[in-house]
This record gives structure tokens, C-alpha cells and sequence, in this order.
């Protein structure tokens, strides 16, 4: 677990302050601190930048928690185990429409979809026609974007391709390394660890980037909204000003982190358990965009909507209403 840099190492001076500031965020009914979570996906980084900076006079105490499973994120959220988490797009859908308290903070891109082959008849999305491939989160979002993208230039992805499945996108990365598939999609910066391992043997995998694709099919310019940051909604209701405060945070990180590739991968290496390197090419090819959730509401519903065609149930049976949104 990464937790925030706690007052005790600071200067004597800046632990005098610090009687002051736990007692005006008491004051002003803020919590005293806050448990935040994410995938070892780009997405998660401004949550771990924040979780490294250190409690101010806007935000409390924060601590940063991985997890690997999206179940794993529903089930903390639905408990309070964590206040905010950043994951899927669709599922912070699925769990307001089905009346959980929830609420998006905002979208990103963060954790950039790509297919890697080694073979070398496949230079372009629509060559994996009436090949193996190897996908990750069977029904989940990953799986069905590539289905969708699929279906949308006459591949049908039930017969004319011959699909597995990896439990995890690290496991989808074991078996593309070790030769056990040939054609694989993963995510950032796993997608970036493949290349560079399979430079290091002599080998060059061909990629093709899943965002690129969806604007090429669906005419949509604006990136695929994948992933984004949902908290709880008594932390929007109750604490208003520290959600606010929370979310300024969010878009200064962001703005640090594309600005210092190298320093924040350093920073976050151990969250992802990868070479601050693999971390730095990552960020450098694919620099995180972020939106405020209301700013994206249309985009996000497009996105919404294309995922009902394939499944009602991926966004939990209907678009979110406004209030799904926060600014």
C-alpha cells in the first residue's frame, strides 16, 4: 500500500501548523482522512501523485491501495473500505443505476487499449478476422470494445474469431511473452513492456492502438473514455468542498505528471511493480487526458450507448442521469 507522506518527517515548523489545520478541517466537517484505490493502470496516477504529496489545508490524509479485479473495486466501494477509486467508466454506471451511492468525478484515458502481434499478416484491426487472439476480463469492457469495434466492419466476433481469455492483463502479458499467444491485447503500460521486452529479444510487435480504431470507426474525435475516477456520493454530498478540492488535485497532478514523465514514473514505480523506465515510454507515447465528468457527459453517454448495443448491462441498464455527473 502507498501512503502519503506522513507530518511526523516534515520540518518542526510545518508540525506546529499541524494542530491548526487537523483542527479547521474538523471545523469545516471534512474527513479526517481518505482511502483511495486504483488499478496498476495509468489512470491511477494522479491518485498516486496525490497519496505521495502529503496532507494540505484543502485535502486530508490520504493512503492509496491497488487493486487488480474489478470486483475487488466495487466490493471496497460499496463497503466504504475506500472513499474514491478510479477504474472502468462503465462500472461506476452500472453501480449508480443499480442505486449505489456513487458518483463520477471525471474521465481519462489512462490505460490506452492496444492489440500486439507477432504475426506478421496483421498490420491493421480488421486483418485479426479468422485469427486466435488473446483478451482480458472476459465481459468486461476490454472484451467487449474489441467485440464492438469488431461487429461494426462485418467481423463476427462469435465465429470469425477464435477468442481466449486471461484473467488479468498481467497474465494476458506472461502468455505473449512466454509464446503462449501471438496476438494479444493489453493496456497501458503493459502494452509498452511487451514492445520494449520483445525489442530486448530481437523482435518488434506489431500494435495497433484500440483508441485510434474507435475513432476511426465510430467518427467520435474525442479519445475513448475507458476509465475516469468515481468517489462515494455522501463524500460529493456531505463534503462538497473537499471533493472540489479533490478534484483540482486530480487536474494538477495530471498536468505534472505529462510535464515530468520521468519523475512520475519514478514516483509510481512501485504501485506498478514495473521499471520506472517501462513507465517514463509509456507516459512520453501516451500522455494522460482528463475531463471533468460533466464536461464529458456526451461523450461518455456516446460511449454508453455503444456498449448497450452490444450489452444493456454494461452500463447497468440505462444512461446515467445528471445527477450521475459531477462538475
Amino acid at each position: 500500500m502507498i501512503t502519503r507522506r506522513h507530518f511526523l518527517s516534515m520540518s518542526a515548523g510545518a508540525l506546529a501548523l499541524f494542530p491548526f489545520m487537523t483542527a479547521s478541517r474538523a471545523l469545516a466537517g471534512a474527513p479526517a482522512e481518505l482511502a483511495l484505490a486504483g488499478p496498476p493502470a495509468p489512470a491511477s496516477l494522479p491518485l498516486v501523485r496525490l497519496a505521495e504529496q502529503g496532507a494540505s489545508a484543502d485535502l486530508p490524509a490520504m493512503t492509496m491501495k491497488q487493486w487488480r479485479n474489478p470486483d475487488i473495486m466495487r466490493a471496497w466501494l460499496i463497503s466504504g473500505e475506500v472513499q474514491v477509486s478510479a477504474g472502468p467508466a462503465n462500472a461506476a454506471a452500472i453501480l449508480y443505476n443499480k442505486g449505489l451511492p456513487i458518483r463520477l468525478l471525471d474521465v481519462n484515458n489512462g490505460g490506452i487499449l492496444s492489440f500486439l502481434t507477432r504475426d506478421p499478416s496483421i498490420q491493421k484491426f480488421t486483418d485479426i478476422k479468422g485469427k486466435k487472439v488473446l483478451l482480458f476480463f472476459r465481459g468486461d469492457t476490454p472484451d467487449t470494445i474489441v467485440r464492438y469495434l469488431a461487429a461494426k466492419q462485418g467481423i463476427n466476433p462469435d465465429s470469425d474469431l477464435t477468442v481466449s481469455y486471461a484473467d488479468s492483463p498481467f497474465e494476458a502479458l506472461q502468455m505473449f511473452l512466454s509464446g503462449r499467444a501471438d496476438t494479444v491485447l493489453l493496456p497501458e503500460p503493459a502494452a509498452t513492456a511487451a514492445v520494449l521486452k520483445a525489442k530486448v529479444s530481437g523482435s518488434k510487435p506489431t500494435r495497433i492502438v484500440i483508441q485510434d480504431e474507435w475513432q476511426a470507426v465510430t467518427g467520435n474525435a474525442l479519445p475513448l473514455p475507458l476509465g475516469g475516477t468515481m468517489c462515494q456520493a455522501s463524500l460529493a454530498t456531505e463534503h462538497p468542498e473537499t471533493v472540489a478540492a479533490l478534484q483540482t488535485g486530480i487536474g494538477r497532478a495530471v498536468d505534472w505528471i505529462n510535464a515530468h514523465p520521468a519523475e512520475a514514473a519514478q514516483q509510481s514505480a512501485d504501485f506498478f511493480g514495473l521499471k520506472a523506465p517501462v513507465l517514463q515510454k509509456s507516459l512520453e507515447a501516451f500522455p494522460i487526458r482528463r475531463s471533468p465528468a460533466a464536461e464529458a457527459r456526451k461523450d461518455l453517454e456516446f460511449y454508453y450507448q455503444a456498449l448497450m448495443e452490444m450489452s444493456p448491462k454494461l452500463v447497468g441498464g440505462k444512461l446515467p442521469d445528471k445527477a450521475f455527473y459531477l462538475g
